[in-house]
């Protein structure tokens, strides 16, 4: 039988739901912050509307991340787009976030299949 979570996606409890036997799980928290100018990383949660990324030329969102937004845009832009209200930030935000997640649950599904997990 199929175990399904709902509404729960933050990095930690979706390591604890898949390490319970969780076998899939849906939630609106990677959109949710995207849209709260929140960004998710392998280092923890970047706010790109504080001021310290407004000068961040260059800087990708996560180093490791290969998502269209982090190919295309850095951190300084983005906290432009967001500071600016301009709508098309929360799709690059959100975009970038889905991929995050994508990728996460990616790395949990080859951890299971080698028996990591």
């Amino acid at each position: 039988k199929c175990r399904h979570l709902l509404g729960i996606a933050d990095v930690d409890s979706i390591h604890h739901a898949v390490s319970s036997g969780v076998d899939t799980m849906d939630s609106s928290y990677p959109t949710k912050l995207a849209r709260h100018g929140t960004l998710m990383t392998r280092d923890g949660l970047i706010r790109i509307k504080r001021g310290q990324h407004a000068k961040s030329f260059g800087m990708k969102i996560d180093v490791d991340c290969r998502c269209s937004t982090c190919t295309h845009y850095d951190r300084a832009y983005l906290c432009h787009l967001f500071k600016s209200n301009e709508l098309v930030a929360l799709r690059l935000a959100s975009a970038h976030n889905l991929h995050f997640m994508n990728q996460l649950v990616s790395e949990l599904r080859r951890d299971i299949l080698h028996g990591k997990l």
